[in-house]
């Protein structure tokens, strides 16, 4: 029974983080395919955005 809960906590804890994840990775890749070149410096302005 404990392993049972461990895997439910687990799967709540780390789904959301996943899920995240594939969806700003999912936007990133939609963006710079619409821009026609690479966003990398320019997604996040704390990196150097212009």
């Amino acid at each position: 029974m404990t392993i049972l809960w461990f895997v439910l906590f687990a799967a709540c804890a780390w789904g959301p983080l996943i899920w995240h994840n594939i969806a700003v990775s999912k936007r990133i890749a939609h963006e710079e395919k619409k821009a026609g070149r690479d966003l990398t410096n320019e997604i996040n302005p704390f990196t150097g955005g212009r």
